[in-house]
């Protein structure tokens, strides 16, 4: 130890006042540059310097506000769009199909109510046939409501088993862009 000071222990300079003005001054010329030229342009399609508009980083914000408007809304052009109601009635054990026949990204929003619980799966077949069949949700209930984005053309609908000693009267909805299958 030599006046008080631990060997190896080095000193560090604190930086001038003028010094400490100059880094924290460089620092926020740097992040308006940043915010000017990047973020601005990139984000929210405010280009004051021109540089998004050189660069192409005004066509991400651009990209991002289309994308949010197709995924927020969806319309149809299809003249496929159709709504249906039916009822059905199970008997104690016996169990149903119901299909209906979709293109890939058309929409069906569903609601099916039964008067007692039974076996479901709300499932889609591909055309390439029953060995890619795809289920969407499948349990034990007295009804299901929602919606579905065709991920593929085939044929898309419901199982039900009816493992009550009762019937069970099914009343479904259906709206979209769908084809009813008449045969199963």
């Amino acid at each position: 130890m030599t006046n008080g000071v631990a060997s190896g222990v080095t000193n560090i300079a604190m930086p001038s006042r003028g010094g400490l003005l100059w880094r924290v001054g460089g620092s926020m010329a740097a992040s308006a540059v940043i915010l000017l030229g990047f973020v601005l342009p990139a984000e929210f399609q405010i280009d004051p310097t021109g540089f998004g508009k050189w660069s192409g980083l005004g066509r991400m914000a651009q990209a991002a506000a289309k994308a949010a408007m197709t995924t927020s809304a969806h319309t149809y052009s299809s003249p496929d769009y159709t709504t249906h109601e039916t009822d059905l009635t199970l008997r104690p054990g016996q169990e149903y199909e119901y299909k209906v026949r979709m293109k890939p990204e058309e929409t069906l929003l569903f609601s099916w109510k039964s008067s007692v619980p039974l076996e479901y799966d709300f499932h889609g077949e591909p055309m390439s046939g029953p060995k890619d069949a795809v289920s969407y949700k499948a349990g034990d209930g007295a009804d299901l409501h929602g919606s579905l984005i065709a991920p593929f053309q085939g044929i898309h609908g419901w199982y039900w088993k009816n493992k009550s000693k009762e019937n069970a009267d099914i009343h479904l909805k259906m709206s979209g862009e769908f084809v009813l299958i008449e045969d199963f």
